[in-house]
């Protein structure tokens, strides 16, 4: 549902542009964010809190809380609140599983309440001290954010490169 055309808009409804979320096909317009578009196609869910797996919606639109993160060409956590469509990009939800709208882990938040409070996991999974990894990597699993690409290169995007110690 898109509001009518306004005067001064960022939007150029002339030209159309089409990415997917989640395999579905979005049609949004060039100025659009992903984050609009798909609001405006009626998703209401963008992403699911951290630890109970809460919905939450878009919030502040202008990237300052993580309420919006999303992985868009395999690029984990990016905001599509102020990220610009492109034409052809996979745009996917994340810390789910299954949906965002049907998220399996959100058990957690309907049978676990009184059984998960605060720091639980540091307390009930310490025992035995062995089994930590296993809990650790499912734990960073269920609540992290997205997934890290192991094999992909790194690019060093740095202003200034200090090639002498400062202080030692």
């Amino acid at each position: 549902m898109r509001l009518a055309p306004q005067p001064n808009e960022h939007l150029d409804r002339s030209a159309p542009v089409s990415f997917s979320f989640e395999g579905r096909g979005i049609d949004a317009f060039a100025g659009d964010t992903f984050g609009s578009a798909l609001y405006a196609d009626g998703r209401r869910v963008f992403s699911r809190s951290f630890k109970y797996h809460r919905p939450r919606g878009l919030l502040c639109c202008s990237g300052r809380c993580p309420n919006c993160l999303m992985t868009v060409d395999g690029v984990p956590n990016v905001r599509v609140c102020t990220e610009p469509v492109r034409a052809g990009a996979d745009v996917r939800g994340q810390n789910v599983l299954g949906s965002l709208d049907r998220d399996f882990l959100a058990v957690v938040d309907r049978l676990g309440g009184p059984f998960t409070p605060v720091g639980f996991y540091y307390r009930t999974m310490i025992r035995p001290r062995r089994l930590w990894p296993v809990y650790e990597k499912f734990l960073r699993n269920v609540a992290g954010l997205g997934r890290v690409d192991g094999d992909g290169g790194r690019s060093r995007r740095y202003d200034t490169e200090h090639v002498r110690t400062d202080v030692l």
